[in-house]
């Protein structure tokens, strides 16, 4: 069965990524915030729950949330309440055949239910891709990315993490694994996880910026 209709992916929101004419300038944010960066986790009673644990980093990251969710200790969302709350009011995941979970635009819609301005760039370079992600870290915000676990030439095993950190020839990420939720990639092996053997699909990342 071809992949897209198996996934039932629209790409209408996909974005090439254009090279600007001239030299963007801004001012680098302190890394500090996202180095500390919470990551969420699965529920062990919930499936395919990459796509709402994103969704939820990304929310937490930027000060989103629910004021009748439980809190810790530090003042952050009590972890399986929250991400309840997050495949609730976005209604990921979405799809329930492959190993997707939730598709690029339901991680948009809910992004931009929260009033994050956010774009899904997909089909790019992974050069184009890794400089976008530096770009937006740079600005002092992490990145949805999809990464896919199989080999070439094998079924897909995709998964959304968040790129927090690109230090050296590394990339840090948050995912939604118990334990520890920390990945730390080498350059190698983060370009092999972005690239698929489906074009418009490969180097898929989702960006949010808040007002």
């Amino acid at each position: 069965m071809n992949e897209y209709k198996r996934f039932e992916i629209d790409f209408s929101e996909a974005r090439s990524i254009s090279t600007p004419s001239s030299q963007i300038d801004f001012k680098p944010m302190d890394p500090a915030k996202l180095n500390q960066i919470w990551g969420f986790t699965a529920p062990k009673h919930l499936e395919k729950m990459s796509g709402p644990c994103a969704i939820g980093t990304i929310l937490h990251y930027h000060g989103i949330g629910w004021n009748h969710i439980p809190k810790d200790r530090q003042g952050r969302p009590l972890n399986d309440p929250f991400i309840e709350e997050i495949v609730r009011w976005s209604e990921t995941p979405d799809l329930f055949g492959g190993s997707m979970g939730t598709s690029p635009l339901m991680m948009l819609g809910a992004l931009r239910k929260a009033d994050l301005h956010a774009s899904w760039y997909a089909g790019n370079s992974v050069v184009d891709t890794l400089q976008v992600i530096q770009l937006e870290l740079l600005q002092g915000r992490p990145v949805m990315v999809l990464v896919n676990h199989g080999p070439i030439g094998h079924p897909l095993s995709l998964e959304w993490q968040v790129v927090y950190k690109m230090v050296e020839n590394t990339i840090h990420t948050k995912h939604s694994g118990g334990g520890k939720n920390d990945s730390v990639w080498s350059l190698l092996q983060f370009k092999e996880l972005l690239a698929m053997d489906q074009p418009q699909l490969s180097c898929s990342i989702v960006t949010a910026a808040k007002d």
